[in-house]
């Protein structure tokens, strides 16, 4: 028992303390040491004794970090607890292959040069965890960091995972620090002037919103929807009554150019008289243009999709959510293994549509994004090149009640504004619903419809997760882009790290064998 605690103890609590980092827990400064237990406990380890301790690290973090998955036994039953661990698992492999590398290289060039390696690796393989089988950079360690808006305007430099450079990179000084006494003093003084800089950096980044003389104006409604009443068609009229009775209650007291709800609001088909009707007085009476999401069907194949609606209830633009939701929206693999679907509930069978739309709104241009997508950076990069001046997210979240995913996505949808200097309107059926600027402040609802149709400010002082779950409407000035500080889309710096992984890896081979080739010699 003591042998495994000492092999094990310490990534166990590089797990937890990394963990701790993201919200709900928002100890976000630990993220400067929270890997030194895993590192310092791995320093002699060969290249499999060091996977499997990043592999414990790892999936500890997963664990804890996606508890909000387990929320779905709700509705998957105990299928949710077994793919929340097999996800884990998948992940945590990745770190595995980060820390293999790390080892491998430290063990045939130097400890120093190993320090400076893995931040690169680490890098690439966040590049990478958020990618291939189709994707989940929900861990992203720069996603713990949304109170830190000085370090994340990083992100406009080289994406989300490029932060992690500065992150990794300091805990392996102090690592290295704390195993050895030779140059102790150095690599703390450097690894705290590297934090000192990141921070330094990324203020000069930050630059004050624009909104122009004439500011367009955006009304959000958060519906609080439960699933249940999604699922049931007797509250499919009910509920786009309730949010054209909220819309027009907000209108009646603010100027509104465009109104947003959330996804999967309108549950029916959109063209259907009834709801069409519904959604035709709150456009006609609020002055305003409506995107919404709403399923679609056509020639049999379900779609999640959002629509632009305009003057007199007339279509004018339609989106197709490109990237759909594992095991949420279709299962992976179904075609070759259709027993699968047998196992593990899901909404399943949704089509995915095959291109990104921009929609013109007044002057300015609107780029869709539908809950799922908000999570890859090309997407929102693409949009920007198609000409959208600013961004919206549209997403349920229903399905995960209170739980952390909630404050965890609002961050990872700020980190979207800051990559494409674009303002970003985030509308969330159960929360947490406002505008972020380009460079990520973000301003949250803050009026409730009382049983009168008047509005009432929230009280003074009130936190984003205190509006977790509750019906809330507000209305806001977009932001004017603003200016990339880079001539290239962000992510590619973070692709870049790939390639530099591998060369380091040649480049520590190289040395090694230098070595083994010397040694005889010297002898």
């Amino acid at each position: 028992m003591k042998a495994a605690l000492q092999k094990y103890g310490p990534p166990v609590l590089s797990g937890v303390l990394l963990a701790s980092c993201f919200p709900v827990f928002n100890l976000y400064p630990l993220v400067w040491i929270a890997l030194i237990p895993l590192l310092a406990g791995s320093k002699n380890d060969a290249p499999m004794a060091a996977a499997r301790q990043f592999f414990v690290a790892g999936f500890v973090f997963h664990v804890i970090l996606l508890q909000w998955m387990i929320t779905n036994i709700m509705w998957a039953g105990g299928w949710a607890i077994i793919g929340q661990q097999l996800l884990c698992v998948v992940l945590a492999l990745f770190w595995a292959a980060s820390g293999a590398a790390w080892s491998w290289a430290r063990n045939r060039a130097s400890a120093l040069l190993a320090a400076l390696s893995l931040p690169v690796f680490w890098v690439a393989m966040e590049q990478l965890q958020g990618t291939v089988f189709t994707g989940l950079g929900w861990s992203t360690l720069v996603y713990s960091q949304g109170t830190d808006l000085a370090l994340i305007q990083w992100a406009a430099i080289g994406s989300a995972p490029f932060v992690s450079l500065f992150i990794v990179l300091t805990n392996a000084l102090f690592a290295l620090a704390i195993a050895d006494k030779k140059a102790r003093y150095p690599r703390l003084a450097v690894g705290l002037l590297i934090i000192a800089g990141a921070h330094a950096g990324g203020y000069l980044l930050l630059d004050d919103a624009e909104y122009g003389d004439n500011p367009f104006r955006v009304g959000i409604f958060q519906s609080n929807f439960p699933q249940e009443m999604k699922w049931d068609r007797a509250y499919t009229l009910d509920m786009v009554e309730k949010a054209v009775e909220h819309s027009l209650a907000l209108a009646r007291e603010e100027d509104i150019d465009l109104m947003v709800w959330p996804e999967a609001l309108v549950m029916g088909d959109i063209t259907d008289p009834l709801i069409l009707d519904s959604i035709s007085s709150a456009v006609r009476g609020g002055g305003f243009q409506l995107f919404t999401g709403a399923a679609r069907r056509e020639n049999g194949r379900d779609y999640n999709s959002s629509y632009l609606i305009g003057e007199e209830a007339r279509i004018i633009d339609t989106y197709d959510k490109i990237h759909l939701a594992p095991f949420g929206e279709y299962i992976p693999f179904s075609s070759y293994l259709p027993f699968v679907a047998r196992f593990v509930p899901s909404i399943g069978g949704m089509t995915a549509g095959t291109e990104p739309t921009v929609m013109r709104v007044g002057d300015r241009w609107l780029g869709p994004l539908i809950c799922f997508e908000m999570l890859f950076p090309p997407m929102s990069q693409r949009l920007k090149a198609e000409g959208a001046d600013f961004l919206t997210v549209i997403t349920n979240l229903g399905w995960f009640g209170r739980s952390n995913a909630l404050p965890q996505e609002i961050d990872i949808a700020r980190i979207r504004a800051i990559e494409t200097r674009l303002p970003l309107v985030h509308s969330a059926n159960t929360g947490i619903s406002g505008v972020f600027d380009p460079w990520g402040r973000f301003t949250m609802v803050d009026a409730v419809v009382d049983p009168r149709g008047r509005l009432v400010r929230t009280r003074e002082g009130i936190r984003p997760r205190d509006i977790i779950m509750n019906r809330l409407v507000g209305a806001f000035d977009l932001a004017q882009p603003g200016q990339s500080p880079v001539p290239y889309p962000p992510h590619y710096l973070a692709w870049s790290m790939l390639p530099l992984s591998l060369a380091l890896i040649a480049f520590a081979g190289w040395i090694g064998k230098r070595k083994t080739i010397q040694t005889p010699e010297q002898s």
